[in-house]
């Protein structure tokens, strides 16, 4: 287990809790355990963990998270201010104690008491194998053909702990599918908050079948405590005519670390695939993308910024993929970064790999601080320093925050950012 420090066995701790579940008993959730172990736990030599270090979870010892249901006060006192149908699932497991009804507006849910019956990862990786592994069950949302949803679906991730012991990380994962039937048309929010301040851990994935012709608004809000780890993949298949939009806002965590994989497996597809990042303190946050164009006439665009403030790091990496044939796809990826502290850290790798002719594809990454001569035309303005400060990043952030249709949403992000930003934090 190099790179990793003296102490606690995280993998062995893994295992062992693995063993003691009933995912010990499914074949699939073996599988994906086993290649856990033979892969073991990566190390800052490895390219793709190089800027992010694994060192503190040899720190914890990791505990099952716990099964008492939250009131109906906490899932309010969390709940989104919108009109929306809310689906509860707490430390990895449905709770429809909690949830609304989703078959009014259109929606099916089927809850699956073990991992299974869900598509193959895109892009493997070692903390996907542990999140399929441990997952208590798998929430299966199904939007029928020809329908149009009547309102939003959010997927409300709970993370709830007991007791204040310092050394104990509880360890909950969470796996959710999503299938759009042909010519269908939904807004999914994916959702997660902590009931508390104790550090966690969080794993997730979900992975989302477009059918033709469907289109969907997915929007991630990443709302956990400052101590929490959090680990998730998200796998879009788009299929023929259909329109993904899909932003992510990051605004919370010790360690986050997202991967967005994408196939698009038909003609005239249209993707967006978007991210804002804000870390303070020295919270670490890791947002990967990885795109195939694997049918021709494809559109996509992805735009990433990150905020980074006092010690935080950010790391980019992003790929898109155009196969051969895919002809007449259209491909572009922006990284745009924005460097608040004096010893905050940005690490970009924007890549293009493309083995067809008559494509347009291009990327592109900045790096820079707030304009000195900004703030001096603010200020000659009669506005402070810090005011001007939080209009110029709260303009930065503005391309990706403005994306977001309802109002009320566009709001909780919005307050989320200002309390992250250093005026609010002092």
């Amino acid at each position: 287990m190099a790179g990793l420090a003296k102490g606690n066995n995280p993998l062995q701790q893994w295992h062992h809790l693995f063993a003691a579940s009933d995912n010990s008993k499914n074949g699939e959730a073996q599988a994906h355990m086993q290649q856990l172990l033979r892969e073991g736990l990566p190390d800052r030599k490895q390219e793709n963990w190089k800027y992010t270090s694994l060192d503190a979870l040899s720190r914890y010892v990791f505990v099952p998270p716990q099964t008492t249901l939250p009131g109906r006060d906490v899932r309010d006192g969390l709940a989104l201010p919108m009109d929306a149908v809310c689906v509860v699932l707490v430390n990895g497991r449905y709770s429809p104690e909690l949830s609304d009804d989703p078959t009014a507006c259109g929606f099916r849910v089927q809850w699956q008491n073990h991992p299974g019956s869900v598509p193959d990862a895109i892009q493997q990786e070692i903390f996907l194998h542990l999140t399929e592994s441990m997952a208590p069950g798998v929430l299966h949302i199904e939007v029928p053909p020809e329908r149009v949803t009547d309102k939003p679906l959010v997927l409300m991730n709970i993370s709830m702990s007991s007791g204040n012991d310092h050394d104990a990380l509880p360890f909950s994962h969470t796996r959710c599918h999503l299938t759009l039937g042909s010519n269908s048309k939904a807004t999914v929010i994916e959702y997660y908050a902590s009931q508390h301040t104790q550090a966690h851990f969080t794993g997730a994935r979900l992975s989302i079948v477009a059918g033709e012709n469907s289109e969907l608004h997915h929007v991630k809000l990443g709302f956990e405590n400052p101590r929490a780890y959090h680990f998730s993949h998200n796998d879009l298949w788009v299929n023929q005519d259909c329109r993904v939009f899909s932003n992510s806002y990051l605004l919370g965590g010790q360690l986050v670390r997202h991967h967005t994989s994408g196939r698009i497996d038909g003609e005239n597809a249209t993707v967006r695939i978007n991210s804002l990042a804000l870390p303070v303190g020295r919270e670490v946050c890791d947002s990967r993308t990885w795109l195939a164009h694997n049918k021709g006439y494809g559109n996509s665009r992805q735009l990433h910024k990150t905020i980074v403030q006092d010690t935080a790091r950010a790391v980019f990496n992003g790929q898109i993929t155009v196969a051969p044939h895919a002809i007449k796809t259209d491909g572009q990826m922006t990284n745009n970064n924005l460097l608040l502290g004096r010893l905050a850290e940005v690490d970009t790798k924007p890549q293009l790999e493309i083995y067809a002719d008559d494509v347009k594809c291009s990327h592109g990454a900045t790096v820079g601080r707030i304009d000195n001569e900004q703030l001096f035309y603010l200020q000659t303005r009669g506005i402070s320093q810090s005011a001007a400060r939080r209009m110029i990043i709260y303009a930065f952030a503005a391309e990706l925050t403005d994306a977001i249709a309802d109002e009320s949403l566009r709001g909780v992000v919005l307050e989320r950012i200002g309390l992250r930003l250093p005026e609010e934090r002092q």
